[in-house]
Formats: C-alpha cells, sequence, structure tokens
C-alpha cells in the first residue's frame, strides 16, 4: 500500500513478470528508492554507489505517471544536479584542458538534468545558465569524442564484430561505459546506459530558446507582402515568429494529475527508453521503436558550429577552454511510416562501408507514392516491395509492441518518408527524406535531400537520432559528401511532435 500511494505501479505491470511484483519485492523496491531519494536530498555526493542511485533515480523517471515526480522534484534533484555537474564533473586527466569524461554519473547526471528540466527553472538558473551550457556543449557538439547511439551507427544489424574507424584523433566509435548492475524489484539487473549526447543537446536546446531569434530590419511582413515585392524564397518577419512561438523543444517534467500525453499515459511515452535500458528484465518482446511515432508534423531547430572551430576541436587532443555560441536554423518536417509486415520480405539492408549514407536503403533504391502506400524498386528491377501505412486501432494511438492491431502480423521493417510542407519551404528551403529504423535500439536513420532537384546547392545530409520519450526527435546531422567517421563536421538537432490537438 505504500508503494503504491508512493510510486507509479502502471510501467512495471506493464514490463515485469508478475513474480518480480511481489510483495518482498516491492518492498524492496520502496527501499532502494527511499534510499536514493534521501541521498540526493542530503546532496550525499560522496555515496560510495552514486552510480546506482541515479540510475535508480532515472528509472523512477521512466516509470512516472506523475507521483514519481513529486518524490523526485520533492527531493530537490534539480539543486543536487546542479551542484555535483557544475563541481563535481569528472574529467580526463590527460591534458590541460581535460575532456569531461562520459561515465556513469556523468552521463545519468546529464539525463536526469534533461527530465527535470521546466520552463519555471530555466527562468531561474540565469546565473547558471552559461555554465550549465558550457558543460553540455561539449557532449552535444564533439560527436567525435561523443557519439549519439546506443551501439555504432555504420551496422543496421548488430553482430559481434563492431565496425571500428581509425581517424586521426583515435577511435571511433571510442569506448564508453555500457552496462552496470542495480538492484530493481529486489534483484540484481543489468542496466544498459544511454549515450550522453542526445540529453545534452536537448538540453542544450532549451537553454537557447529562451532566447528568440531576432527579426531582421527590412523583412517583409508576411508571405504575401513579399510577392508582392517579387521575393519568392526567404524568411518573413511572420515567418520568424512563428519559428520563435513554435518551434520549441518539448519538456516532459510532469505532476500528479496533469493529463495523459496525447491520450496515453505519461510513463507510455518513455517505453522505447525503457527498453533500451532494462531489456534483461523485460516479459514481452522489447519496444524499441513505437509503430506510429513519428507519422505526423515535427518543428523544430539545428545548430551547427563554425567549420573552422569544429576542425580545430577534432584535430586537437584537448578540449577547447569554452565553446562559442551558434545559432539555430528551423526545421519543418511532415514524416510517414510505412510498414513492411511478415511474411512479404523487406527492402535488403544495403551492406558495405557507405551504406549509412544511403540509410542502408540499396543504392539505385527507388520508391514511389502508391494508393495505399509505397512501393519500392531495386536497381535492374532486382526487387520489388509493396510498405503500407501503419492504422492502430481507434482510441489506441499507440501500439506497444511490434504488432500492428490492424493486421496482426510482425512488423519486419519500417520506412520513413518526409517533406519540408509549405508555406515553409519558402521560408526555410524545401526538403524530402527518406530512411529506416534500426530494429536493434530504435535509431532513425534518414538521407536530406532538397525538393527541388535543381538545389544542388542545399547538399545532401544524413540525420541520425532517436525519439526520447516519443516526443522529440535529436541526434546529429551531417554532410554525406564525404564518408569519413568521423564526420569532419557535424551538426545538432532537436525536434518535436505536434501534439494531436494542435
Amino acid at each position: 500500500m505504500l508503494f503504491f500511494h508512493s510510486f507509479d505501479i502502471s510501467s512495471p505491470n506493464r514490463h515485469l513478470p508478475s513474480p518480480r511484483l511481489s510483495a518482498l519485492a516491492l518492498e524492496q523496491e520502496l527501499r532502494t528508492r527511499y534510499i536514493a531519494l534521501q541521498c540526493i536530498r542530503r546532496k550525499n555526493f560522496g555515496h560510495p554507489d552514486l552510480a546506482g542511485i541515479l540510475a535508480t533515480v532515472y528509472i523512477i523517471f521512466l516509470e512516472d505517471d506523475g507521483r514519481n515526480y513529486e518524490q523526485i522534484a520533492g527531493a530537490d534533484l534539480l539543486g543536487f544536479l546542479q551542484l555535483l555537474l557544475h563541481d563535481c564533473t569528472s574529467q580526463d586527466t590527460t591534458g590541460k584542458n581535460a575532456w569531461p569524461l562520459e561515465n556513469e554519473v556523468n552521463t545519468l547526471a546529464v539525463a536526469l538534468l534533461w527530465f527535470i528540466t521546466s520552463h519555471s527553472g530555466l527562468r531561474q538558473e540565469t546565473q547558471l545558465r552559461q555554465r550549465s551550457i558550457d558543460i553540455l556543449s561539449y557532449y552535444a557538439y564533439a560527436g567525435f569524442r561523443y557519439p549519439c547511439f546506443t551501439e555504432p551507427e555504420n551496422m543496421f544489424y548488430l553482430s559481434d564484430k563492431t565496425k571500428i574507424a581509425i581517424s586521426n584523433y583515435g577511435i571511433y566509435p571510442p569506448p564508453r561505459s555500457t552496462t552496470m548492475t542495480v538492484r530493481y524489484f529486489g534483484d540484481q539487473t543489468r542496466f544498459t546506459l544511454p549515450p550522453i549526447a542526445p540529453f545534452a543537446i536537448l538540453s542544450q536546446f532549451a537553454r537557447a530558446e529562451e532566447f528568440p531569434l531576432k527579426v531582421p530590419f527590412g523583412l517583409p511582413a508576411n508571405r504575401q507582402e513579399a510577392l508582392t515585392a517579387g521575393i519568392l524564397f526567404g524568411p518573413t518577419k511572420e515567418d520568424i515568429e512563428h519559428f520563435n512561438d513554435h518551434c520549441n523543444t518539448r519538456l516532459i517534467c510532469s505532476r500528479s494529475g496533469d493529463p495523459p500525453v496525447d491520450g496515453f499515459l505519461k510513463s507510455q511515452t518513455h517505453d522505447p527508453d525503457w527498453s533500451r535500458s532494462l531489456t534483461s528484465v523485460l516479459s514481452t518482446t522489447p519496444s524499441y521503436y513505437v509503430p506510429g511515432t513519428l507519422s505526423g508534423y515535427w518543428r523544430g531547430s539545428s545548430m551547427m558550429p563554425y567549420l573552422d572551430f569544429y576542425k580545430s576541436m577534432l584535430s586537437s587532443a584537448e578540449a577547447p577552454s569554452t565553446l562559442p555560441s551558434f545559432g539555430r536554423f528551423p526545421l519543418y518536417v511532415r514524416f510517414r511510416e510505412y510498414y513492411c509486415y511478415s511474411p512479404t520480405p523487406p527492402v535488403p539492408v544495403e551492406e558495405g562501408a557507405n551504406a549509412l549514407f544511403n540509410a542502408f536503403l540499396p543504392q539505385g533504391c527507388r520508391w514511389y507514392e502508391i494508393k495505399d502506400g509505397i512501393e519500392l524498386v531495386g536497381k535492374n528491377n532486382s526487387f520489388r516491395t509493396k510498405y503500407v501505412p501503419f492504422r492502430p486501432q481507434q482510441n489506441s494511438p499507440q501500439c506497444s509492441d511490434a504488432q500492428d492491431p490492424s493486421h496482426g502480423r510482425e512488423i519486419r521493417d519500417v520506412i520513413i518518408v518526409g517533406e519540408t510542407e509549405e508555406p515553409y519551404a519558402s521560408a526555410w528551403n524545401g526538403y524530402k527524406y527518406i530512411g529506416r529504423v534500426r530494429p536493434s535500439d530504435g535509431l532513425v536513420i534518414l538521407v536530406r535531400g532538397p525538393h527541388d532537384t535543381h538545389a544542388d546547392q542545399l547538399g545532401r545530409a544524413l540525420f541520425r537520432g532517436y525519439v526520447i520519450s516519443s516526443c522529440n526527435f535529436v541526434g546529429r546531422w551531417r554532410s554525406i559528401s564525404t564518408g569519413e567517421q568521423p564526420a569532419e563536421w557535424e551538426c545538432i538537432f532537436s525536434m518535436s511532435k505536434l501534439a494531436s490537438t494542435s
């Protein structure tokens, strides 16, 4: 009764086998959580298992439907993290200017900082904001040192043989802490650490968005005024105001009594993140990507570091003393999802050194929209495969496993297509996207190119990232004119899905 009164139980009920939720297990989990919250409240940075404490709080967040958040907020997690990150962040000991480490404590602290971020908290952190940005910037921008991925990005199907690249900087992807052991519902449980970069990127955008873009003098007031003046492309005052008002990162902290997100429980939005961390205790097939997640309208922005600065950072073994501020550029996309169901064979997965740069789709593959889906055709008609849209059941916005309820068949593959629609294409350039979802962890890999085939100057780019909490698509993008790894220049992006009620 005490556990049910203090913490949410919906997520454990969905994921865990019944023996893991016995009265004894609940008592032991209650004790584990109270010890963790007491450590946070007392700001005990010297706790012998600080990483385990933070991992417990991270799990509590992933299982939050309101009660969990109130427990965490009551322990003053934000104050704990501010002191921990500002004063205790452990760094590499080699070199005068040391890079912060991607170890267990730092990773979980940065992740928790994102989870606890609120609009009121952002407004109150004025004195600490720059220090937070300085710490987060290293993790966000240095893609060659802090990859965005749980597993190497250049592998679609994981194997024992990790593909490693050697550059002037060193090994890519660099070695990082990936697993640890935590006490969870009475048992010692393997916990997989998330990569630190996505959470650092989200926190960077949340802070950058506190400073709206300024409207340059002389811009047309709106699209009609621009067309009257003979200006066909480029932003207007109205476009910039829309970007400032509607392209912000979606924060996720909530309190008990908050309405469900898009019609389903808050903890359900974290199910893919929960699966990536606690697959070992799942009683069902893990759900790394929930069907229907990307379908819809997404808005956000990217931040692009200066090319010369990035190259100097890439070529140096030491971290820069500070990172400069970088401007934001708007992103507007409407995504659509298409599925291949068993027993239909999916589009072959491209293999080889450059497979990643075509989103693991075969070279020369073409696709066409047809009446009830899309058709993908291989070079020289080597294959022809039809993918169909996802159609969830009524009153079921998302499905929690790899079954489409309208078909009852196993999903073999997910193809994502997207485009920038008007009026945003006229303001910020028109792009089209195509890619697929990696089944092992839900990584989304997309190739972006100009919608107008004559606009070659816009170039082709590779977007890779995760949908965090089912509402923020976050990661990095890079030019694919060259295939070096790590990238010679890489940018960060964050896009948020418009709520169904918007």
